[in-house]
């Protein structure tokens, strides 16, 4: 079992479901990802526990989750709707799974990356990988946990 797995498979399914109305089954597996066609979206966790969750959406999904959160015709997300419903994703999973951690913590504002850029958790290991299916798409929710670097003299 890996650092908080079901909290994070629950959490991510309560999120879509209050929220969105979608659906989300946890698969096994790792979620394989194309940069090229990928949506990404972290927030960091500061304080008694350091580190953070990156959320990775194929494109396709990313168009219906801001379509549906935002109650657009199909087609209709533009780049910015798209980045607010990847924002506000990572942010309500996160804020819940950070509600588990040592406390105090804080969590940051989202950071996005639009496809062909990736994000990614410098000074840290991954601690946790989950992949979900959602109206037939996979993707991915992963944690990473800061590691402490030692300094060498110099």
């Amino acid at each position: 079992m890996q650092f908080l797995e079901k909290e994070i498979q629950q959490y991510t399914q309560l999120v879509c479901s209050t929220i969105l109305g979608i659906e989300v089954h946890p698969l096994p597996g790792q979620y394989e990802t194309s940069p090229s066609e990928t949506f990404t979206g972290s927030v960091q966790i500061t304080g008694k526990w350091n580190g953070g969750l990156l959320l990775s959406l194929p494109s396709s999904l990313v168009d219906k989750l801001a379509e549906t959160l935002f109650s657009l015709e199909s087609g209709k997300a533009s780049t910015e709707d798209r980045k607010d419903a990847v924002g506000e994703l990572i942010n309500m999973i996160g804020g819940n799974i950070k509600a588990l951690l040592p406390q105090p913590c804080t969590l940051s504002v989202p950071h996005l990356g639009p496809e062909g850029q990736n994000l990614n958790f410098p000074s840290a290991k991954r601690v946790t990988h989950c992949q979900f299916k959602c109206q037939g798409k996979t993707f991915g929710l992963s944690m990473y946990e800061e590691v402490e670097t030692s300094k060498k003299d110099t």
